[in-house]
């Protein structure tokens, strides 16, 4: 029986009911995934800084993105959901600190740092501008 290669996969259970979104929802799942094949076959050292720099960039398009359509729905949450996304940045960096300076054990603390956050991050926080959006028609 195959293995599957996704060990962390977006699922339709993670979906915010709007499409754009999940698809990026889906893509950082996908930038953990690599990133976990990378540590199975020993090179998870060498692939963790363009798993970083693909986090930080498109973290940062997905969160302006997320909260751009807040905003112009008027989605009263907004100012925790940008602390939310102010912290994740927060510990990204620290985690590119930690490698730069040689810290280890930096790529399996990440896949368990974005396993986490993703899960709680989608199920919880974003479920809630979700049904905002959803009812105001964006889909």
């Amino acid at each position: 029986m195959p293995v599957s290669k996704a060990t962390f996969r977006w699922t339709t259970a993670q979906s915010v009911s709007i499409e754009f979104l999940d698809r990026q929802h889906a893509r950082l799942f996908d930038a953990i995934n690599d990133l976990h094949q990378a540590l199975r076959s020993g090179r998870g050292n060498s692939a963790i800084d363009p798993v970083l720099a693909h986090l930080a960039d498109y973290s940062r398009q997905h969160f302006e993105a997320e909260e751009l359509l807040m905003e112009k729905h008027g989605f009263p949450g907004l100012p925790a959901h940008k602390a939310e996304h102010a912290m994740f940045r927060r510990k990204l960096a620290a985690f590119l600190r930690a490698h730069r300076v040689g810290k280890a054990g930096v790529p399996v603390s990440l896949i368990f740092f974005m396993q986490t956050w993703l899960k709680e991050h989608i199920l919880t926080v974003d479920r809630q501008y979700s049904s905002f959006l959803n009812e105001r028609g964006v889909r």
